[in-house]
């Protein structure tokens, strides 16, 4: 009988742990996201990604991964969501180039 209820305080501990990870997954993509919007929305122009990277260094002291931001980006775009791809590796917000669906 302490058996089961150690296993299962161990198995909701479990459980609680998951769920932070993955709310935690989501507020960073999101905040990433978030910068990336405001260099867009600041620079009034298309910027590569390159330049995202050197913008979100320099003025938000983060370091963004390039692969993984790319990727980010193009599912947004896929999605039809918040960017648009002007040139390769070159990003801008739909509401900025009057895109928006």
């Amino acid at each position: 009988m302490y058996l089961d209820y150690q296993q299962k305080i161990a198995e909701m501990t479990l459980q609680v742990i998951k769920e932070y990870r993955v709310k935690k997954e989501k507020i960073e993509r999101t905040y990433t996201l978030d910068i990336v919007e405001d260099i867009l929305k600041n620079s009034h122009q298309p910027l590569h990604i390159s330049e995202i990277i050197s913008i979100a260094k320099e003025h938000y002291d983060i370091s963004l991964q390039r692969d993984s931001l790319s990727s980010s980006l193009a599912k947004k775009i896929k999605q039809g969501q918040r960017f648009v791809r002007t040139a390769p590796n070159t990003f801008y917000l739909i509401e900025e180039e009057g895109l928006k669906k």
